[in-house]
């Protein structure tokens, strides 16, 4: 026997925008100014910290990419919020 819990398909929370501002902050700055200041004694990770820098910018466009896109997905969503409630207060019928 299963349980109607089981059974009702569970919606996945969403990220709200600013967080993947945050996380686009913090990894740019761990690029930027962190990882440069550490000294390892692997060669080949001490080269890639040296490089750290320059790849900064291109792990952060993703994220605020991803944040523009959960930014207008939640005015988007709003919008048709009020279209239906809108429509609501119109069809006094239901």
């Amino acid at each position: 026997m299963e349980s109607s819990e089981s059974a009702t398909p569970k919606t996945p929370t969403r990220m709200p925008w600013w967080v993947s501002v945050l996380l686009a902050i913090v990894s740019y700055c761990s690029l930027k100014f962190l990882v440069p200041e550490l000294h390892l004694q692997n060669p080949t990770l001490q080269k890639l910290s040296q490089a750290a820098p320059s790849f900064a910018p291109l792990v952060t466009i993703p994220f605020l990419l991803l944040a523009a896109k959960q930014l207008y997905d939640s005015d988007i969503s709003k919008e048709e919020e009020d279209e239906l409630q809108n429509d609501k207060e119109e069809d006094p019928e239901e």
